[in-house]
């Protein structure tokens, strides 16, 4: 009798409770990820330049400083955009993959009860006969 109270508060925790605790978790590692790679920051600075590196004008009139000045800054946003593409492809595959690996876990956390022992008596029976 013990056994079978035993057996039911666990089915009880474990569509309950744990279901419950396993969507925290999984929802903990999504703020994880987003907040890692700072995705809404990094689409905010897009084009910014990069680690803020910029040329300044100098005084007066020079033409050729001034399309110095131009092509840099361009050419470091340029930069600073393509590594911030970067950054941000790699945190959206992450949290996809993160979905996938949660979702997939999900299924097998509530399959878990009726799986575990089925698997058990199926090696069983594959063993004696």
């Amino acid at each position: 009798m013990a056994l079978g109270m035993l057996l039911g508060e666990y089915l009880s925790w474990h569509y309950s409770l744990g279901v419950v605790e396993f969507t925290r978790a999984w929802g903990n590692i999504h703020w994880f990820l987003f907040h890692y790679f700072s995705i809404p920051t990094l689409l905010a600075s897009l084009f910014a330049p990069f680690h803020r590196i910029q040329e300044r004008r100098t005084r007066g009139f020079d033409p050729q400083n001034w399309f110095e000045v131009f092509i840099i800054n361009t050419l470091m946003r340029l930069v600073g955009a393509i590594v911030r593409l970067i950054v941000i492809a790699v945190g959206v595959f992450a949290q996809a993959v993160a979905v996938c690996i949660g979702g997939a876990s999900f299924l097998l956390y509530v399959a878990a009860p009726i799986t575990i022992p089925a698997s058990f008596f199926i090696g069983l029976w594959l063993i004696v006969s």
